[in-house]
């Protein structure tokens, strides 16, 4: 079924002012015969409504073939092709109209005013035809101009309701993380979360237990916006549940086992997780697909603190038996954990600077004074050597022991 045939009001706004000028055309050609208004109005009525054919083979052509690009010359064509067609119909049907009226006695007269008058039948079938393609042609344009229009507004609309979503997401976001520094009794800690597209897959969280322990989480969730917001409320939510007096990789293990069991197949969590006493200086870290941390000692070497494997994200399976590593923080020794966004940042080639360059930057940068100076640091350095391109978002927290 042809498109128009579904938008009875357009074609009849399209066949209106055509179908009124064949009347007052065709009425002009049979009165200038000179013959009797019943006899005119008899020819003139059925010529006129079947002149509303003519604009519809009119419209085919100009749907199909509009008058731009590739499709100017086979439209043209295809109209000098119909529009002799449609004159010739035209005269045939008001022939035929012509010689039924005359075989009734009430217009004996009709088929000889027709005959005397078919060459101007012909000629205005023709300027009748090119009326309507012109006519269609004006109305194709206006129907692409609304429809051009209605699709900006469209467009339009979902832009603002993804910046509206984008600013939702970020807000919850700025509400999930904790703030970005902590003095605590014999430790400092300071965190930076940087978005690449506005809102961040990563974040970070800490919390204290009773007993003055310390309980760090950085994480990558996969996915960006509001999916991957509500997935940290749900990360951030579970972590203090399994915040008990068990070891960091029995957290960890419960951790992944309420994840697998609430995120969709495709959802996942990169995360680390770190156990600190402040008394002793004790480090306990599980990783589950994060970059190792590294620790930063007070004479400047520069070491990554491995996990055995497995490292299996978070929620992608439901048992998976990880494990852990251990360090003692010495006074003026410094924890820095980081999501993968750090040493994949493109350089100035779009090649990832990789993680020996990472250790290189982080050995250059020393172990400073405070943690959230010589962060803002570290990440100036790391946007000199990327030239600010962020390829993915960027999450670091440094810890350091107090003397």
């Amino acid at each position: 079924m042809h498109p128009i045939l579904g938008h009875r009001g357009r074609l009849l706004i399209y066949l209106l002012p055509w179908l009124v000028a064949g009347l007052a055309l065709t009425w002009l050609m049979v009165a200038t015969a000179d013959v009797r208004v019943t006899v005119a109005a008899a020819l003139a009525v059925p010529l006129a409504l079947i002149y509303a054919f003519i604009c519809l083979a009119a419209w085919y052509p100009s749907r199909s073939a509009p008058l731009r690009g590739a499709s100017l010359w086979p439209a043209l064509a295809s109209h000098a092709t119909a529009a002799p067609l449609s004159a010739a119909m035209w005269l045939l049907a008001g022939g035929g109209w012509a010689w039924l009226l005359g075989r009734s006695r009430a217009f004996p007269e009709a088929e000889t005013v027709f005959a005397a008058q078919s060459a101007l039948v012909f000629a205005l079938g023709l300027l009748l035809y090119l009326l309507a393609a012109t006519g269609s042609y004006l109305y194709l344009a206006f129907e692409e101009s609304y429809a051009s229009e209605k699709r900006a507004l469209e467009a339009r609309r979902r832009q603002e309701l993804a910046e509206q979503e984008v600013e939702l997401a970020r807000e919850l976001q700025r509400r999930l993380l904790p703030a970005p520094e902590l003095d605590g009794d014999r430790f400092r800690l300071s965190a930076r979360n940087l978005a690449a597209r506005g809102v961040a897959g990563d974040f970070y969280d800490y919390f204290q237990l009773p007993d003055g322990r310390l309980r760090i989480a950085v994480a990558d969730v996969a996915g960006k916006g509001m999916a991957a917001s509500l997935i940290m409320a749900t990360v951030k939510a579970i972590l203090p549940l399994v915040a008990e007096e068990r070891s960091v990789v029995e957290k960890m293990r419960e951790l992944n086992r309420r994840l697998a069991a609430d995120l969709a197949p495709r959802e996942f969590v990169a995360l680390a997780l770190a156990g600190f006493d402040p008394e002793t200086g004790r480090l306990e870290l599980a990783n589950a697909g994060l970059p190792d941390p590294y620790v930063l000692t007070a004479d400047g070497d520069v070491r990554p603190l491995e996990v055995a494997m497995p490292r299996l994200p978070l929620g992608v399976r439901r048992e998976v038996d990880y494990g852990s590593a251990e360090a003692e923080l010495a006074p003026g020794d410094r924890l820095v954990m980081l999501t993968d966004g750090l040493p994949e940042a493109p350089d100035q080639n779009g090649e990832p600077i990789g993680y020996e360059a990472l250790e290189e930057l982080l050995a250059a940068a020393g172990p400073g004074d405070a943690p959230g100076p010589w962060l803002d640091a570290l990440l100036e350095r790391l946007q000199d050597v990327t030239k600010g391109r962020l390829g993915d978002d960027w999450t670091a927290l440094a810890l350091d022991r107090s003397p």
